[in-house]
């Protein structure tokens, strides 16, 4: 038997999305257990940020290889999705209903000397 292609999301474990970033470009796609709900993006700015955005996205496969559907952010703040990276800050987005799969993407290349890095935390019900 072949192992899957694509990783999977643990519940209660922090998995890196992408990592010190500064280039656009899609990052570690994961497959969400059924069982999740409630869906968690740190986006944390390490050294100087003058530009950079990360949008956090869902589609129905891992695998998926056409445009993904942006998400929908639960919290007062950031409401917008991408999300502006913040100098040397951890930016929090949340998310919470069933999903598919789940992937954060540079946006907008990251410039100022710094780099962005996007850990997604899920948790279930």
């Amino acid at each position: 038997i072949m192992p899957p292609l694509s990783v999977s999301a643990r519940p209660g474990v922090l998995e890196t999305l992408q990592s010190a970033q500064t280039a656009t470009g899609n990052g570690t796609p994961m497959g969400v257990p059924r069982s999740v709900s409630k869906h968690i993006f740190y986006v944390v700015g390490n050294g100087t940020i003058s530009a950079g955005a990360v949008a956090m996205e869902t589609a129905h496969d891992p695998e998926y290889t056409g445009t993904w559907a942006p998400l929908v952010n639960h919290l007062a703040t950031p409401t917008t999705n991408p999300v502006v990276g913040v100098t040397n800050a951890v930016v929090i987005y949340s998310y919470i209903g069933a999903l598919s799969a789940i992937r954060a993407r540079i946006s907008t290349t990251v410039t100022g000397g710094g780099t962005l890095t996007v850990y997604y935390l899920c948790i279930q019900q």
